[in-house]
């Protein structure tokens, strides 16, 4: 071979870049939990999507304002989980005299991002409600709208999670202790309960699980999944992600979600006490490392913040949905990586 024909390659193969490497969202190894503290703020309830680069970050954070505790939805931008912005959005629901608000959710329907929360406080004659904005950008977002009045009004409301199904919309949000769930044909529309309105949620072990909150829906492998956090037999909370018994190609298919199992974080300095609470599946989805990606709530006591505790984020990977390594180990989380 040629000098010439050698130097070439050398050129070619200089250009092309090494497989993964483009395809790695974080520094892994260079992170550690929590990814996100705040001295003043407990924060929880994420959602979070990674796009053009950026990772947008919703949570709700408590903390001392206008002479109490409440709780705000705040966005916030992170190219790396290393650096975070000033908030992008902090909502505290005052221009409409609520106390707060709380629980953020994000989803796209068609070409268009949807921001759903819930106002926070529990006000006298004033119960809780859904609310959702929404933006093509993840920045510019629009005036608050309610979120399905018709069957909430004047009954507690929290918790909201929606999907696109077959050119509607399935909500999903927790009146009072209770999960419902419904669809509608837009978001600006009224809904209507799905058969009862009361979705079921069984264990892998039969077990019927009877309270949970924080949803996120998700479409994964031709399945839809459903996350939650609950708690069982006296423990604190803890992620379950449950799948759709159906198909998915009736609307009844929304009632029924079975092989729910816990989604088991490692147990950090951070995160004693309460270990994954309030999480949520980065958004689109695997990512380009072959990982899925949690964000959750940890915390090591839970009398401050309104016996919330003083919630950090931290963040977990897995390529297989059941095996998680927290930031800062070196493998994606799978057997065959152990």
């Amino acid at each position: 071979m040629t000098d010439e024909i050698l130097a070439f390659l050398a050129v070619l193969l200089a250009a092309v870049p090494v497989a993964g490497a483009a395809t790695e969202p974080l520094d892994w190894t260079s992170l550690k939990n929590p990814v996100l503290a705040y001295a003043d703020w407990s924060i929880k309830d994420y959602a979070c999507v990674y796009q053009d680069g950026n990772f947008h970050l919703f949570f709700s954070a408590f903390y001392e304002d206008r002479g109490r505790v409440r709780s705000h939805v705040v966005q916030v931008t992170t190219p790396d989980f290393k650096t975070f912005s000033e908030p992008l959005v902090n909502l505290d629901g005052r221009e409409d005299d609520w106390i707060g608000m709380c629980s953020p959710d994000v989803a796209r329907i068609g070409d268009t991002w949807y921001l759903c929360y819930n106002s926070w406080g529990d006000k006298e004659d004033q119960p809780n409600q859904l609310f959702f904005r929404s933006s093509k950008d993840l920045k510019n977002w629009s005036p608050a709208r309610p979120l399905a009045a018709n069957l909430t009004r004047r009954v507690r409301a929290i918790d909201a999670a929606v999907a696109s199904w077959q050119g509607k919309v399935i909500l999903f949000w927790k009146e009072v202790q209770t999960t419902r769930c419904a669809v509608g044909d837009s978001m600006e529309g009224k809904f209507r309960l799905i058969g009862d309105g009361y979705p079921k949620t069984w264990m892998r072990d039969g077990r019927e699980v009877t309270w949970n909150e924080n949803y996120q829906l998700l479409f994964i492998d031709g399945k839809w999944r459903l996350l939650t956090s609950t708690k069982m037999d006296g423990s604190t909370m803890f992620p379950v992600l449950f799948t759709m018994e159906g198909d998915g190609t009736r609307l009844e298919d929304w009632l029924t979600w079975v092989d729910g199992y816990r989604l088991d974080v490692a147990q950090e300095e951070f995160n004693t006490r309460d270990r994954a609470n309030a999480s949520a599946l980065m958004l689109p989805g695997r990512m380009g490392d072959g990982c899925w990606y949690l964000l959750y709530a940890g915390n090591t006591e839970g009398q401050t913040f309104l016996k919330r505790g003083h919630n950090r984020l931290g963040i977990s990977r897995s390529r297989d949905l059941e095996h998680w390594e927290p930031a800062g180990q070196p493998h994606c989380g799978a057997p065959d990586d152990l």
